[in-house]
């Protein structure tokens, strides 16, 4: 594998902010089969991995490319990522509430705290099982249609939150239906939406 390649893309900046200030570039989460040619695919052996094992990979990833983009950056005046399973993303509400996370043992399944699986991560777009596009993952801020915040990061939010609640037990993940078209991205304000987080994500699932 061409680890400097890697080491660029593990390098890529994520602006830290409030909760009620948002970052000001765009980020687009990558991929591992994007990272090599077809010649360096081979001589990787990624040729040789089925697309279970190819997603499994990008996942795991995806996981380290946040992970140390967070610990970075972090600051005694933001916070910590305050996770309860160190292979999950967790987001958090408007009111610092936990809400949902992304799971670290699936293929970027978001699931909500209570254990339903409402969407999953495709590219910097979120999917819900339905197959409608839900919002936008950048800069470890969730964003809807209209461009306003619906979950964050704990990095992203000043101080420290509280202890969240035990995650609750996964339920089984349903299929994928056929993904409908990305519409255009909005300007991302600095507004959280009005829409509760928990709806937001449950819209994944109608």
């Amino acid at each position: 594998m061409k680890i400097a390649k890697f080491r660029t893309l593990l390098l890529i900046p994520m602006i830290l902010t409030s909760a009620s200030v948002l970052a000001q570039s765009s980020t687009t989460v990558p991929k591992v089969t994007d990272l090599f040619s077809a010649d360096e695919a081979k001589k990787a052996g990624l040729s040789k991995l089925s697309p279970d094992e190819i997603a499994a990979l990008n996942a795991a990833f995806f996981r380290v490319l946040t992970n140390l983009n967070s610990k970075s950056e972090s600051s005694p005046a933001i916070g910590t990522m305050n996770k309860s399973n160190s292979d999950d993303v967790d987001f958090y509400d408007s009111r610092g509430r936990a809400v949902a996370y992304i799971a670290g043992d699936t293929d970027l399944t978001i699931y909500l705290w209570t254990g339903e699986p409402t969407a999953y991560l495709d590219d910097d777009s979120l999917f819900g099982f339905n197959g409608k596009h839900l919002g936008w993952l950048k800069s470890g801020f969730i964003y809807d249609h209209e461009g306003n915040v619906q979950a964050a990061v704990a990095d992203r939010f000043k101080g420290t939150l509280a202890t969240p609640p035990v995650k609750g037990f996964k339920q089984f993940v349903p299929l994928k239906a056929f993904k409908e078209f990305k519409p255009f991205k909005p300007f991302f304000s600095t507004d959280w939406s009005e829409t509760p987080a928990r709806m937001f994500f449950l819209s994944g699932t109608k």
